[in-house]
């Protein structure tokens, strides 16, 4: 079992910290909900990409002896199975998107802040293919997050439904990472996972 948790720390000062860091310590085991702490079951580690930085980070492990299951606690920089951190992957599709960067103009924009970044246009497109592929989940999970939300009933064209869902997400949320946190808390998976079959 994975979980994401809310830092305000960046991917360097976290892997700087390494086991220092001050991880989340569950009361309860998240999965059976017995009211017993889970025990530290050591750690893994795993890639993360920024625009600045690239290395290995720690992740910390817990175990329930009730259910017999493992919870591993992802600080919200990162996202499951994603090595790029999702600040840089979010910073990528407001460019294409909100602001009708092309692919290159994009893939400039970003080289030209980020000099350690060796994306390609492959990496751009992939990214917003994913999201575009995405859009219905992630209507359905905003609709959770923020019940006021006022979202189409048809779904629109792929462009202006994608760039009303950025819209929403900036202007309801204080930082992406927030949102990638609360999102995956509410649905369980991550908003840039592929569409879940229930959805399809």
């Amino acid at each position: 079992m994975q979980l994401i948790f809310y830092t305000t720390v960046s991917p360097e000062e976290y892997c700087r910290q390494g086991k220092d860091f001050p991880f989340p310590e569950p009361d309860c085991c998240p999965h059976c909900r017995i009211k017993i702490p889970p025990q530290k079951h050591g750690f893994f580690d795993r890639n993360v990409i920024t625009a600045d930085f690239s290395g290995r980070i720690l992740i910390r492990r817990y175990y329930c002896p009730y259910c017999h299951t493992t919870i591993s606690y992802l600080p919200s920089f990162c996202l499951p199975h994603f090595q790029h951190c999702v600040d840089l992957i979010f910073t990528g599709l407001r460019l294409m998107l909100e602001f009708n960067f092309s692919l290159r103009g994009c893939l400039k924009f970003l080289k030209g802040r980020c000099q350690k970044l060796y994306w390609d246009i492959s990496h751009l497109q992939f990214y917003l293919r994913r999201f575009l592929a995405s859009l219905k989940s992630i209507m359905l999970g905003l609709r959770q997050l923020l019940p006021r939300v006022r979202l189409p009933v048809e779904m629109p064209a792929k462009k202006e439904g994608a760039q009303k869902v950025l819209r929403l997400i900036t202007t309801g949320f204080a930082h992406i990472q927030s949102f990638s946190t609360r999102f995956y808390e509410a649905l369980g998976y991550a908003f840039m996972a592929p569409l879940p079959n229930i959805l399809a």
